[in-house]
């Protein structure tokens, strides 16, 4: 008729078909995501200890974790 044909889609196949679009983009955007990440760490480089100032120790807890009532 017009030069096209219009074809019947049935709403259960509908279904399906927008299913299977939206698991895909979202396994993609998925993967997307986590090679960026990876790209992200191998492109940094390794990290020094040279700014890290050292933590102070507490001496009133014991390493079994009492605290001492008495210290200082």
């Amino acid at each position: 008729m017009f030069g096209f044909i219009i074809a019947y889609i049935d709403p259960a196949f509908a279904g399906m078909l927008l299913q299977i679009i939206l698991a895909v983009a979202v396994v993609g955007g998925t993967m997307v995501f986590a090679m960026k990440r990876k790209a992200r760490t191998l492109l940094k480089g390794k990290a020094t200890n040279d700014n890290v100032e050292p933590v102070a120790v507490d001496k009133t807890v014991s390493e079994d974790g009492v605290v001492d009532a008495l210290a200082e």
